[in-house]
């Protein structure tokens, strides 16, 4: 098997994984009112996973590399936090359909993130399966793109940017130290989760349901983030969020799916737009331009 079709499938597992989150923040209880303290929790869990990951491969270099903090690592990891907070609030107030579908404007954003930081040019492959995954997402939303509130979209799109700032930060950086980013965007997330609890007068309390619901929110976030850092060493920014997009149908589908309760019943048209959004996903992974890796970052 070629490193690349590893680096596939090792995406394309991360958005399987990340497509669980909705389902867990539909879960929690009154949501609106416990968002930044989920997130506290939240981001330090992940930071905590990611540390323990590193601790393991890095052993005693973790605790000198994790204080070399450098601009890209900040700006990698702010933009992260934004995705995170982002993803939050849209969730939160609007329908997880919509949300997703702000999601999956991220290949986009990411290649022209990509194209004007970095030089990194967009294979025709890429882009056309772009389009087409697009195409789906629209497909999807179309019944349900009014449903919930104008806030929630702004914020599923900003988290998209969010995340596809985070991706080309990730790109520049190799081997281990493309993992700190991730150690840093928990720990902000935290700290800002907290500065804003401060500023509203809010309490710093969380029922024991959404306290658990946000730990393993964090770890299915850490999961997600360790996957998508491993594969992004043989993929374009483009690429590594067009594979991740299966986090969009498979949230639609979890919060769907009668048995985990949330009953979001997707019509026709998620369904047909699920499908061609797979299509595209597939047709991305075959890599028909042998060329393509002259396009990667040595």
């Amino acid at each position: 098997m070629s490193d690349h079709i590893k680096a596939v499938i090792i995406v394309v597992l991360s958005g399987l994984i990340w497509s669980f989150g909705p389902l867990v923040v539909k879960n929690m209880i009154d949501p609106q009112i416990y968002q930044l303290p989920y997130l506290v929790i939240r981001g330090l869990t992940v930071a905590t996973i990611i540390s323990l990951y590193l601790i393991v491969n890095e052993q005693k270099n973790f605790f000198m590399n994790v204080i070399k903090i450098d601009k890209v690592s900040v700006i990698g990891g702010l933009s992260l936090t934004t995705a995170m907070v982002g993803f939050i609030y849209s969730i939160s107030n609007t329908t997880a359909a919509v949300t997703l579908f702000m999601l999956a404007l991220m290949p986009f954003l990411a290649s022209l993130i990509a194209l004007v930081f970095i030089n990194e040019k967009i294979s025709k492959q890429n882009f056309i399966t772009m389009i087409i995954a697009f195409f789906g997402a629209l497909i999807m939303i179309y019944a349900s793109a009014f449903s919930g509130s104008l806030y929630g979209l702004i914020m599923g799109f900003i988290s998209s940017l969010g995340f596809a700032a985070f991706t080309v930060a990730l790109r520049s950086k190799s081997n281990f130290k493309k993992f700190y980013i991730l150690i840093y965007a928990g720990i902000f997330c935290a700290v800002i989760s907290i500065f804003l609890m401060f500023f509203n007068n809010q309490e710093i309390y969380l029922p024991l349901k959404n306290i658990l619901l946000s730990m393993t929110h964090g770890f299915i976030v850490a999961t997600g983030l360790i996957l998508f850092s491993i594969g992004s060493k043989q993929l374009l920014s483009g690429e590594l969020t067009m594979l991740s997009l299966l986090e969009v149908v498979g949230g639609v589908f979890w919060a769907w799916l009668p048995i985990l309760g949330i009953n979001e019943t997707p019509d026709v048209n998620t369904i047909i737009g699920g499908i061609v959004i797979c299509l595209a996903i597939a047709m991305n992974s075959y890599r028909f331009d042998k060329k393509r890796l002259q396009n990667l970052i040595r």
